[in-house]
């Protein structure tokens, strides 16, 4: 009998140990220790049992069996550990939040304690730990990084059965909505209200990340012809820009693809492809469509581009004829080199300069390099084309190859490889750009641009190698993962600030990004949904692929005079001419004095017009702070100064006796002017 009971008795107890569903939790029965006087007794002592008769031989007659009997008695004294679950709030929670972890018990809760311990993660003060439920105040956002925590909780009967039970959660960033407007500064073309509140409360990672999962806002569609004409013009590719500019919901894209158009250079700007709309909105939506996909088929969609092509003149390349007196063209082959991979100098990771023996650069290229790298450019034109001498135009599609004007001739690239002779140009082509792809240079060079044209000027070193190392493995062996290197930029600790700011930390905002900004928060739009707006680069110093040339409209490593002793750079103050600024102030007082809707009492159909009456009725109803306050948050995302905001007041002090349309008109030119508005920060 004592074996059966014994085996009862195991049985029972693993039983106990399935704890409840949760799978969080790992509950374990740990009954305590006992002495020799309760084993015994556990095992021995059952009311109504004869533990020293043997078992009867007779045949059964129905009378119950005297060994069973004893068995029951004996299971019902034995006691069970508590079947314990724990019940999260969620599986993901928030930093800053307080929450409540409960224990969910199986059957009577009575005579049960409660004891919580927390076994991993920052230190917190756990409140209830001798309860059925633990409250915990979780520490706010310190890192842009998540924080993981694991408690432990073991529930005790008066018996001294005990279960042990452990569960883990990780706690996340919530923006606040001036952490997600300081994110979309840098993110969007210019955030509105609804926008950065809709931000809010997510963590900076799962805005990025719901940002890269939207389908890409193409250009083409929105390419309309100019009223009573049979084909789109210069103005409508311009036009078709500001739609996708101001209403795209795919913001980062957007923001990331016009940052590309300043790396990847074309222009419309007088030269052959004025009259090419069409093919520059091709182009402008190829740069959308790659933004967050792998660097090394962006660099192949560039240079098969024909816009591309014709502007850097690699189409129609032919190969050297001696007799004709042609030889390659080494245009594309240099630009590619200098201004999309690699630069003119041998880079560390962090982007400094590698010096030789003697402390001087390492030129990347030479012009053996050049030479080679044009041979690999010949033999493309324009796609389905009937022959070479008769090009189809056709400015959408990737350029085609004609084998008969490729050279194939040996052609030397980067790092002494070569291609054989007799290498045709398509794969000729491949082995080229993988092997500028393989260049450790492209990494450090191409991640300190977009860091320039998103975050800041100036970059750490720390910052650049970062990012850099990103690039170079995205985590999971992939190289030029351009969406993980955007999110490595914008995710930074140079980038969010929690634990430390630099001494430069930000940008020079771009005119035009200024301009767009402006336009979006308060819904500029014309009655007939027309953006024609003429002589951008006149008015702002730059537009939408209108670079004056492949240079873009201001250098990287552009050093003003002013910077030039403590060696810092300002790309965008290249473009900050005397009468640039003056063309910019004029054309902000035009947007925002001049053309607010609300001064007019009728509106030209073809003008786009500022909306401010939600601005308006905030002045009215709720007085000049509030509507301050508001500003800071959509135009400055918190960092308007006192100096600012005191200039504001005594502004608003002078037209206090005004209409409000006038008062938040003024207003609103004051900050497109400020200098706190136009530099990110």
């Amino acid at each position: 009998m004592k074996m059966r009971v014994l085996f009862l008795l195991v049985t029972l107890a693993l039983s106990a140990c399935g704890g409840g569903g949760s799978e969080s939790s790992t509950p374990t029965a740990t009954p305590q220790s006992p002495t020799s006087d309760e084993s015994t007794n556990d095992t021995n002592t059952t009311s109504g049992s004869n533990p020293t008769a043997s078992p009867s031989t007779e045949p059964n007659n129905g009378a119950v069996d005297q060994n069973a009997s004893d068995d029951l008695a004996d299971t019902q004294n034995v006691s069970t550990s508590p079947v314990v679950d724990i019940r999260l709030p969620s599986d993901v929670v928030r930093k800053g939040s307080v929450i409540t972890i409960d224990s969910v018990i199986e059957g009577s809760t009575e005579g049960l304690s409660f004891a919580w311990t927390q076994i991993s993660g920052p230190t917190l003060i756990l409140t209830g730990a001798d309860s059925a439920s633990l409250t915990v105040t979780l520490p706010s956002a310190s890192s842009i990084n998540s924080e993981s925590y694991t408690f432990s909780l073991t529930v005790t009967d008066s018996a001294g059965m005990s279960t042990y039970t452990e569960t883990s959660i990780e706690s996340v960033n919530a923006m606040t909505e001036l952490q997600a407007s300081a994110l979309m500064q840098q993110a969007t073309l210019g955030a509105t209200y609804a926008e950065t509140q809709s931000a809010s409360g997510m963590s900076e990672s799962e805005w990025l990340d719901q940002q890269i999962a939207l389908a890409p806002t193409l250009h083409t569609p929105l390419l309309e012809n100019y009223p009573d004409r049979d084909n789109p013009s210069h103005i409508n590719r311009i036009d078709a820009w500001w739609k996708a500019s101001l209403s795209a919901p795919d913001q980062l894209r957007q923001r990331v693809a016009f940052a590309l158009s300043e790396i990847f250079v074309i222009s419309d700007a007088n030269t052959a492809l004025r009259g090419e709309p069409e093919g520059m909105v091709a182009y402008y939506d190829m740069l959308l469509k790659h933004a967050f996909g792998n660097f090394r088929t962006l660099l192949e969609s560039v240079t098969l581009s024909p816009a591309m092509g014709v502007y850097l003149s690699h189409l129609g390349n032919e190969k050297a004829n001696v007799v004709l007196n042609i030889r390659p063209d080494e245009n594309y082959a240099r630009e590619v080199m200098q201004l999309f991979t690699i630069g003119l100098n041998e880079l560390n990771l962090d982007g400094s300069l590698k010096l030789d023996t003697n402390g001087n650069t390492i030129p990347t290229y030479s012009q053996t390099e050049i030479a080679g790298f044009a041979k690999v450019f010949t033999g493309w034109t324009f796609a389905y084309s009937a022959r070479w001498d008769r090009p189809s135009r056709n400015y959408t599609l990737p350029m085609h190859a004609f084998i008969d004007y490729h050279s194939m001739e040996e052609k030397t690239l980067l790092g002494g490889e070569v291609i054989p002779k007799n290498t045709g140009p398509h794969e000729s082509m491949q082995l080229a750009l993988d092997n500028l792809f393989s260049h450790s240079n492209v990494a450090p060079f191409i991640s300190t641009q977009l860091i320039q044209r998103l975050v800041k000027s100036n970059p750490t070193q720390a910052y650049i190698a970062r990012v850099a190392t990103i690039f170079n493995d995205n985590g999971e062996g992939v190289k030029g993962d351009l969406g993980a290197v955007i999110k490595a930029i914008l995710l930074d600790e140079e980038a969010r600030k929690y634990s430390s700011v630099q001494l430069h930390s930000g940008k020079i905002k771009e005119p035009i990004l200024v301009k767009l900004h402006l336009w979006r928060v308060l819904n500029a739009r014309s009655e007939l949904n027309r953006y024609y707006t003429w002589n951008l680069t006149t008015a702002y110093g730059q537009g939408p692929l209108l670079s004056p040339s492949v240079f873009n409209f201001f250098r990287p490593d552009h050093k003003p005079n002013e910077l030039q002793s403590l060696g810092l750079v300002a790309p965008e103050l290249q473009i900050a001419t005397d009468s640039n600024m003056i063309s910019t102030i004029n054309g902000h007082y035009g947007d925002l004095v001049w053309r607010m809707a609300e001064r007019k009492t009728t509106l030209n159909p073809n003008t786009i017009y500022m909306y401010a009456q939600a601005d308006i009725e905030m002045l009215t109803n709720n007085g000049l702070q509030p509507l301050l306050d508001y500003y800071d948050l959509v135009y400055f995302a918190g960092t308007m100064s006192d100096t600012t905001r005191s200039a504001l007041v005594d502004l608003d002090s002078y037209f206090v006796n005004r209409d409000a349309p006038l008062r938040v008109a003024q207003l609103l030119y004051m900050i497109s002017l400020s200098p706190d508005f136009n530099y990110q920060n």
